[in-house]
């Protein structure tokens, strides 16, 4: 009796820390980005948060899509992704780095 508990305690930690562990390799590592578009309204700064691995893929997908938060009643739709890094990092672009200065996060 006293082994059948002991085993059925051990398979149950063992199933659970190979579920916790299958549950870290499934979870997604997203990051925060922050995007220097070229819009139908001007240039803007746009903030995202992706899959690392489909960054580029969701950076290839946003023109012909509307900006995120833009202004109610003006539908700003994105022409062209001119840059794209991580929330805490600076854009490589002057003027980006100038607009996100004063954008609001």
């Amino acid at each position: 009796m006293m082994k059948l508990k002991l085993l059925s305690y051990v398979s149950l930690l063992a199933l659970v820390y190979s579920a916790s562990t299958w549950a870290d390799d499934a979870a997604p590592n997203k990051l925060e980005y922050k995007c220097y578009l070229n819009t139908t309204l001007g240039y803007k700064i746009a903030f995202y948060k992706w899959d690392v691995k489909n960054k580029q893929r969701n950076i290839a997908r946003l023109p012909a899509k509307k900006v995120p938060y833009s202004s109610p009643g003006k539908r700003a739709y994105i022409k062209e992704v001119e840059e794209c890094v991580e929330l805490d990092a600076t854009f490589s672009n002057g003027l980006a780095r100038s607009l996100d200065e004063i954008t609001a996060r």
